[in-house]
């Protein structure tokens, strides 16, 4: 049977999500209205690769981004509910991959992380915006051409994020600050 979550892998987890958000206000400025994601998840990709490292199990992608939908909730619940879709495809698709041990899942996990919340956030942004806040996203979603560019484009950006993050995993590796199998 397999050990529950303990303490120190919910302050992890926790830490992981601060540095994912602190990536988002550092790249959100300089980014166009609808690219946002495009510019956030080479940094964003780094804490969730080294998020996924470090926790290894089932679920470790829920347990950095569940708090941060819930907290964004109460900006706009949109937000929440575009973070558990995203979490959703990742952690169903992992299910069936195994858990975040392997380099390869944990390529995967971001690439699904990244790509499945552009395509939910665009779309999200486009049908349940209102006003001319959801003009940007209109624009992107309703070019069947480039949604799936920019979708892949993430996915991309995610593959940048996880080569950052999994430098990362083997300095902490080699200066002894990280027990993680590869």
């Amino acid at each position: 049977m397999k050990s529950p979550w303990r303490l120190r892998d919910y302050v992890f987890a926790a830490f992981m999500t601060i540095g994912m958000v602190i990536a988002v206000f550092i790249v959100g400025p300089f980014a166009p209205p609808g690219l946002q994601l495009l510019f956030w998840a080479p940094l964003g990709g780094i804490f969730l690769t080294l998020g996924m490292a470090r926790l290894q199990r089932r679920g470790s992608v829920a347990l950095m981004i569940l708090p941060l939908a819930v907290l964004l909730g109460l900006i706009s619940p949109i937000i929440s509910l575009y973070l558990a879709v995203t979490v959703l495809v990742t952690e169903l698709v992992m299910f069936f991959l195994g858990n975040y041990r392997r380099k390869i899942n944990r390529l995967w996990g971001n690439v699904l992380f990244f790509a499945s919340a552009n395509l939910g956030g665009l779309l999200l942004g486009a049908y349940l915006i209102k006003g001319s806040r959801a003009d940007p996203f209109v624009k992107i979603a309703t070019q069947p051409g480039v949604l799936i560019l920019l979708t892949v484009l993430a996915g991309m950006a995610g593959i940048v994020g996880w080569w950052l993050g999994e430098s990362a995993v083997k300095q902490l590796q080699r200066a002894g600050k990280m027990d993680v199998d590869v």
